[in-house]
């Protein structure tokens, strides 16, 4: 397989990180009527597309990677999470992490040379 092929799907998987559940936040928020908040799902699903589709792929997935270190620590604080949600704090704080990771490196890739 070409390695443009392989790193298109690999961008499309990770695209999948932020339209998936941005979509989820965008419905949920519009049907509480939380204009804010769908606005930032809206972002998601676009900022995802656009990685998927190949647009500004480098400074999408820089965005992408600088989002997630911000949500790891503000929405995913393990250390100070109760002992019902230890688990689920530290898989998403650490998915973050690895995604973030995985976007620097997309960032630095060549794109489609």
């Amino acid at each position: 397989m070409q390695p443009v092929v392989i790193l298109s799907l690999a961008r499309i998987l990770m695209a999948l990180a932020f339209i998936g559940p941005g979509a989820s936040h965008f419905i949920e928020s519009a049907r509480l009527r939380n204009y804010t908040a769908a606005a930032i799902g809206a972002i998601e699903v676009s900022a995802g597309l656009a990685l998927a589709f190949g647009w500004q792929v480098r400074w999408f997935a820089l965005a992408a990677a600088a989002f997630l270190l911000v949500d790891a620590f503000i929405a995913h604080g393990f250390w100070a999470a109760t002992p019902q949600e230890l688990r689920n704090q530290v898989l998403h704080f650490f998915k973050n992490l690895a995604l973030a990771g995985g976007f620097v490196l997309l960032a630095l890739a060549p794109q489609g040379r």
